[in-house]
């Protein structure tokens, strides 16, 4: 009997494991939360729908933190009563949060479900998003306040009364006890920096996870387009808000005596832009949170993958005691690793730089307005950059994402970058300010009195104007002598009685007087076009190269490591850094009771200033990569011949188990 109850035994014991592995294997890559796993939506579960929902995810986080951020601080000061000071604390509060949680990322990057973390952190920004919103309706009416003018005042009616009325409190009180709403925009980016931090750490790891190697460069460039284009279309649509009267509730305009967009007082409708990015964000992070571990159709994507991971990088500390702090030594000490996350930091450092200041550099190399400048520089970077992404991506993929080659290639580039940063030394005649660069006494070779505004009590006003006869240009029309009149309103582009002027009728336009430099203007943007493309295609190699170099369970430790050393020692002291730097060659400060902001800098030590940083910066990572290259250990066998090997090692070691068992279980156990 029991020779013939064995085989029985054994189909049994065949049978419930692999109907149980099965069942998980099923549950593992469904789409769907606990029960709710409809048949219709398993589509969902692949490659590319999640590439989709996830560059979207990107596409609404750029947006709301580099993009409606930067449009509607202005108006969130005007609205709040804010100083600089305090605006500033409330930028700073996303990358503060965003650092904090870099830790805990890579603590737990393989226990949890990194793609269900992406779509939770959506969730947070989502509500930090519509949170922003909110004191804009807890808050009273807005109350505009008494206008400066800036037209020339023989009685000292625009001296500037400071009136401190929280000098007796300490520091603390000056920043947080001044209204609930500011409480309100502080948590607001605490909420949005928490939640954005899984998504551009997470996401470019599950991206190189779940599809082929040989494509990750070009999923990493959709993903980058995406997180280009989302604060340009910030910037449009927040503009555009920005023309609507914002508390349009409560109160009207006119009432308060501002008649046009183009008054000082004016707060536009600066919390529209959140409230549509946060309710997207609503929807399109649910799908992510129900996103299984593995896509159904990774395997067949990931079959010709090829194991790249350096020779001293290739372990697995999984379940064994202090197993972080042994990721993390071997990361620190690993020479390829280093290099490259110090060529990150030292990109990041020069990147923030450029964001911050190239509209400032136009606006004094070629004397365009603020908001052309703006204009113009969003219009130069955005296609670029989205195509420098795509380029990159595809570069990549020729490349298989060889780390040498790769490397290689990101080191031309580099080089090329900063050959073409000479553009930055290229300029207009610097424009003739008067009592900045050009001395008030000249204005006698014009016919007209060095004292002519003397009296006027001008206060550091700024609202550039241009005589058109003299070419010169003034700091305001209080500068220019230009006294006040019934006919002159808010958003005037003329002046006319202006005591500094030789023109018969005292004439003054709106604005810096222009220069004619077509050709040095031509052949700058050509330069600085092919400047910035070579910046932009380096990213997707990079960052898909790289990833490669580290074994399969510590990607996300690596990517997390990167971005830290890159906050702490990039993109924070590099913005201080670069923003001393620059403010040394500040010609004009304007002055008021939150403190004074750089107005008009030297053209040409400026653009000095900006060549020198970028060459030395490039210089460095052209080094780093180069020690990157050298030293990278690749080992020389497939992937996929490893999986297979450790397959039927698996299979072997499950079968003979299962015989054994079979073989030697008494037949009076047996369940039928």
């Amino acid at each position: 009997m029991q020779k013939n109850q064995k085989p029985k035994v054994q189909a049994r014991f065949e049978l419930l494991p692999d109907r149980q592995m099965g069942e998980k294997t099923e549950e593992e890559t469904s789409f769907g939360n606990r029960f709710f796993r409809p048949k219709r939506l398993q589509w969902l579960a692949n490659f590319a729908p999640f590439m989709v929902i996830l560059c979207a995810n990107g596409f609404l986080q750029g947006a709301v933190v580099n993009g409606l951020v930067s449009t509607s601080i202005s108006s969130i000061e005007k609205r709040f009563k804010l100083s600089s000071q305090q605006s500033g604390l409330f930028a700073a509060t996303y990358d503060v949060f965003v650092t904090v949680m870099l830790l805990p990322l890579a603590i737990y990057s393989m226990k949890i479900n990194k793609v269900k973390a992406i779509g939770y952190g959506m969730l947070f920004v989502a509500v930090g998003s519509l949170l922003t919103v909110l004191p804009e309706f807890l808050a009273g009416p807005y109350e505009a306040g008494a206008l400066r003018s800036t037209m020339c005042s023989k009685t000292g009616a625009n001296d500037t009364v400071c009136v401190d009325e929280i000098k007796h409190t300490n520091v603390i009180a000056q920043y947080f006890q001044i209204n609930p709403s500011y409480m309100f925009l502080l948590l607001s980016q605490a909420l949005i920096g928490i939640g954005a931090s899984p998504l551009f750490t997470y996401g470019f790891t599950c991206v190189d996870e779940f599809d082929a190697h040989e494509r990750t460069g070009k999923n990493m460039a959709y993903y980058m387009s995406a997180t280009t284009i989302g604060p340009a279309v910030a910037f449009i649509g927040g503009g555009a808000a920005l023309s609507l009267w914002g508390d349009f509730a409560r109160t009207n305009p006119e009432d308060l005596g501002i008649q046009h967009s183009e008054d000082p007082r004016w707060i536009g409708a600066w919390w529209v832009g959140f409230l549509i990015c946060g309710v997207l964000s609503l929807f399109s992070a649910i799908p992510l949170t129900m996103f299984p571990r593995k896509l159904k159709d990774t395997t067949l994507r990931k079959k010709h993958d090829v194991h790249q991971t350096d020779v001293s990088l290739n372990k697995d500390f999984s379940n064994e005691n202090n197993e972080f702090l042994k990721i993390f030594w071997m990361l620190l000490k690993n020479p390829t690793v280093i290099c490259i996350i110090w060529m990150q930091t030292a990109e990041s450092m020069l990147m923030n730089g450029y964001i911050t200041f190239i509209p400032k550099l136009l606006e004094t190399l070629f004397g365009y307005s603020s908001g052309m400048s703006s204009a113009i520089t969003g219009a130069l970077v955005v296609p670029i950059g989205v195509f420098g992404s795509l380029v990159g991506g595809y570069i990549s993929k020729h490349f298989k994402n060889r780390f040498r080659p790769s490397m290689y290639s990101v080191i031309g580039f580099t080089i090329l970058a900063a050959l073409f940063s000479g553009c930055l030394l290229i300029k207009c005649e610097q424009i003739d300010l008067v009592g900045v660069n050009y001395d008030n006494q000249k204005l006698t070779e014009f016919g007209v009195s060095g004292q002519c505004n003397t009296d006027c009590h001008c206060n550091h006003a700024f609202n550039p104007v241009c005589a058109t006869d003299s070419k010169l240009s003034f700091l305001s029309p209080c500068h220019a002598g230009c006294s006040d009149s019934p006919s002159v309103k808010i958003g005037a582009t003329n002046w006319t009685s202006c005591a500094c002027s030789s023109n018969k009728n005292g004439l003054l336009q709106k604005g810096f007087c222009p220069v004619g430099c077509f050709w040095e203007k031509c052949i700058f943007f050509v330069l600085f076009s092919i400047m910035a493309f070579c910046i932009f295609v380096t990213a997707p190699i990079m960052q898909s190269a790289s990833v490669r170099v580290v074994h399969f369970k510590h990607r996300d430790h690596f990517m997390c490591f990167g971005w830290l050393w890159m906050r702490i020692c990039g993109s924070i002291p590099g913005a201080l850094l670069f923003g001393y730097i620059i403010d040394s060659k500040c010609l004009f400060w304007q002055k008021d009771c939150d403190g004074s902001k750089c107005q008009y800098y030297d053209a040409e030590e400026l653009g000095f200033s900006f060549f020198i940083f970028t060459v030395v910066v490039k210089a460095i990572c052209v080094v780093l990569l180069l020690i990157a290259a050298k030293s990278y250990n690749e080992q020389d066998h497939p992937e996929e011949d490893s999986n297979k090997s450790s397959a039927r090692s698996a299979e072997s070691v499950s079968m003979s188990f299962r015989k054994k068992i079979a073989t030697d279980m008494p037949s009076s156990t047996v369940v039928y």
